[in-house]
C-alpha cells in the first residue's frame, strides 16, 4: 500500500474519531436527551452506555493511530481494535440513520468501507506478533 493510501486511511479514521468527540459534544450542548443521559429512552437504550462506547471507540482508534505513527508494535493491535469498533458501530447504527438522518449515514458507510484498505495496509505493513 502506498504512503498516500496509508495517510488517507489513517487520516480518515483520525478525522472520524475527532468528529465523534465534536458531534457528541455539540449534541449534548444542544440538549440531546433532555431527560438525562442516565435515563432509559424510548429508542431502547440508556444514552450514557452508547456515549461511553462511542468515546472509547474514538479514543482507542486515535491511540492506535498514534502508536502506528510512532512505529510501536502495539499500535497495530490497538488500531485493529478501533476499526473493528468502527465497523460494528457503523453496522449497528445505520438503521437509526436511515430512519432519522440519512446524512449521518454517510460517515457510517465510509467508516465501514475504509476497514478493507485499513486491513490491507496492516497486513502488508509488518507482522503483529
Amino acid at each position: 500500500m502506498s504512503k498516500t493510501w496509508k495517510r488517507l486511511v489513517l487520516g480518515f479514521y483520525a478525522l472520524a474519531s475527532l468528529g465523534i468527540f465534536v458531534l457528541w459534544t455539540l449534541n449534548l450542548a444542544r440538549g440531546a436527551w433532555e431527560q438525562s443521559i442516565f435515563k432509559y429512552q424510548l429508542t431502547g437504550n440508556i444514552p450514557v452506555f452508547h456515549l461511553a462506547a462511542e468515546f472509547l471507540m474514538a479514543l482507542i482508534t486515535l491511540v492506535g493511530i498514534l502508536g502506528l505513527a510512532a512505529n510501536h508494535r502495539w499500535g497495530q493491535l490497538v488500531f485493529v481494535l478501533g476499526i473493528g469498533m468502527f465497523l460494528y458501530s457503523a453496522i449497528n447504527s445505520f438503521g437509526w440513520a436511515l430512519h432519522n438522518d440519512l446524512a449521518q449515514g454517510i460517515p457510517m458507510i465510509l467508516s465501514a468501507l475504509f476497514v478493507i484498505p485499513a486491513l490491507v495496509y496492516l497486513l502488508r505493513a509488518r507482522p503483529i506478533a
